[in-house]
């Protein structure tokens, strides 16, 4: 009878644990517009001055790694950008390849060894994507500049 008391405490507990867990987990979650806003803030501060370069906001930027240089007048900038993300590689590649022609770029060419390398253009820009899985994360090397 004792023990019985005791695995019903135990019971209780635990489910009240969970159940405190849950709750705060939901209310930690943003609604839509939220997460709307932050995206685009996001997007706009992690590849900065890269205006025009989409960044998923759960894409990590390595500055131990990356490089950028953007001259006095702003009128030449050259980055090699380095994030990780827990996405699978295909879903790197299918967010790139949807949106970087909502940002003006046009793709040029797309290759497949050991990852995926894709080439973009636009006026007086190029972008090279390189995105490759490792140990259940997922790389993503950015070089973009001058053409």
């Amino acid at each position: 009878m004792k023990n019985t008391s005791f695995t019903r405490w135990i019971t209780v507990v635990f489910a009240s644990a969970l159940a405190l867990t849950a709750a705060s987990g939901c209310a930690l979650m943003p609604d839509s517009s939220d997460e709307k806003a932050s995206t685009t803030e996001e997007l706009m501060s992690s590849a900065y001055p890269f205006t025009d370069l989409p960044v998923h906001s759960s894409f990590t930027l390595d500055r131990s790694k990356s490089f950028i240089y953007e001259s006095g007048s702003g009128s030449l900038k050259v980055g090699r950008l380095y994030y990780s993300a827990w996405n699978k590689a295909q879903e790197v590649v299918d967010y790139y390849q949807s949106v970087m022609a909502s940002h003006g770029w046009k793709l040029i060419n797309a290759m497949e060894h050991d990852g995926v390398i894709l080439n973009y253009e636009k006026e007086g820009w190029v972008c090279t994507l390189i995105i490759k899985e490792y140990l259940f994360k997922t790389y993503i090397e950015v070089q973009i500049g001058p053409k």
